[in-house]
């Protein structure tokens, strides 16, 4: 049976999408998925289940639009995945020397034609900031040497660059959700 990793976008932050982390999990194994273990507030889990991913994300998605009474952005991926994006850090040094300053953001889809070029576009308008991005298929790399806190590769403005909803994650939280599902093995 495969491990999935699921992401949840915006749950927890902000005072909005209040999703205590004991009814997720409950609602992953009403789901049917086992073996369930969320890590932190902030919309993550490691299950398995038989399905395709797909149709685990179709899944989830409908379960907490009727939990929430609204929309969440759910990607999920899996064990390979996770190691692909591990592998393939660009800013791997950085992450060595403080995992806060790295961060992965996961795609819901392949990224717009033009999300480089906007991408570009937010560096060169905030030129006091020092942040460096690495779009690689479905995976944003960012390199946050002034902290994650006033970037603007965030929220809303990120999707319309990207042209997808994307969720970010510190490296330290990456590389804990692949040791979870990694430990499954």
């Amino acid at each position: 049976m495969p491990t999935y990793i699921v992401l949840l976008r915006a749950v927890n932050v902000g005072g909005t999408g209040k999703l205590p982390m004991a009814a997720f999990r409950a609602l992953l194994e009403e789901l049917g998925y086992k073996r369930v273990e969320t890590y932190i507030q902030s919309g993550n889990a490691v299950f398995d289940a038989s399905a395709k991913p797909e149709k685990v994300v179709v899944a989830i998605v409908a379960s907490l639009e009727k939990l929430l009474g609204a929309p969440v952005g759910v990607m999920v991926r899996t064990l390979e995945h996770l190691d692909a994006v591990i592998a393939r850090n660009p800013f791997a040094e950085h992450a060595a020397a403080d995992y806060s300053k790295v961060h992965a953001a996961f795609l819901a889809g392949p990224a717009g034609k033009d999300a480089a070029a906007a991408l570009d576009a937010i560096v060169a308008k905030y030129p006091s900031r020092r942040d460096r991005f690495v779009l690689d298929g479905e995976t944003l790399y960012l390199h946050l040497p002034d902290g994650a806190g006033e970037t603007k590769f965030s929220g809303k403005g990120l999707d319309k660059a990207l042209g997808v909803a994307a969720t970010a994650r510190n490296w330290n939280t990456v590389l804990k959700l692949w040791e979870i599902a990694k430990s499954r093995e």
